[in-house]
């Protein structure tokens, strides 16, 4: 408890400097914790597939994962859940990661993508946002920094609640996308996957002519083909190494779904 307050004075001494080092990671894992319990009761577009029904398609989505957190370049790697739960509904392109390491995907997304290094990729950007902390941030924008320490501290459970139900109502903005990006090809260097597949769902969308709806979860500020334009040059300035994209895995993977 004395350590929250004396956060609270060290924010009100530096003002909004190094914030982010300032926040305690207990705010993101009841952020998390709270939005997870929402989703349990109440699931956004679709049901939350059962893992015993459902088993080869989530041991298929954690080896994803598992190969992603081999990354040195994650930093909360220890600290957040990092939970995967699939969402069934064909017809949403969509992934997201909440503060805490609480990581969703829509079946629509995985039957929509080609190969297993795309979909790592999808992952890695959401993984991103939740490891650099950006829906902490945001909340801290929206609420004032202090006062959002101050609703951990005072255990307010009914504010946490509604806390958690508006987190898939923020906007990541432009720096937060292009980070985004940027870690997810850190990440997919230190696994077998290409980093370029970062940019594979954009190219996909591009080639479909989808690329104006874009969903909320890849924001299309910048646009998708500077984005790739993006992701391209940070894989090369990392040491342009290849990977695998591994595109019959995927494909029997996508058949064996329910």
């Amino acid at each position: 408890m004395h350590k929250y307050f004396y956060i609270l004075g060290l924010l009100v001494f530096f003002g909004c400097s190094k914030v982010k080092e300032l926040i305690p990671i207990e705010v993101d894992l009841a952020l998390g914790e709270q939005f997870s319990n929402q989703m349990n009761a109440h699931p956004m577009q679709g049901e939350i597939l059962n893992y015993t029904k459902n088993k080869s398609t989530y041991v298929y989505l954690e080896h994803i994962k598992a190969n992603l957190m081999k990354s040195d370049a994650i930093n909360h790697k220890k600290d957040f859940k990092w939970e995967l739960k699939i969402i069934k509904n064909d017809s949403v392109l969509n992934a997201f990661c909440v503060a805490g390491g609480y990581i969703y995907v829509y079946t629509g997304l995985i039957k929509f993508l080609d190969n297993e290094a795309e979909l790592a990729g999808v992952l890695a950007h959401e993984i991103a946002h939740a490891d650099c902390r950006h829906t902490t941030m945001r909340m801290a924008s929206e609420y004032g920094i202090s006062i959002l320490i101050s609703m951990f501290v005072g255990g307010d459970m009914s504010t946490l609640v509604n806390i958690g139900r508006e987190l898939l109502g923020l906007s990541f903005s432009r720096t937060d996308e292009q980070e985004a990006d940027e870690m997810a090809v850190a990440y997919l260097y230190d696994t077998p996957y290409d980093p370029r597949a970062v940019g594979g769902f954009f190219k996909k969308m591009i080639d479909n002519g989808k690329d104006s709806k874009m969903p909320a979860f890849m924001s299309t500020h910048p646009s998708s083909d500077t984005r790739v334009a993006d992701i391209e040059a940070t894989w090369k300035k990392l040491g342009s190494k290849e990977g695998k994209y591994f595109d019959f895995e995927y494909n029997e993977a996508k058949k064996a779904m329910n």
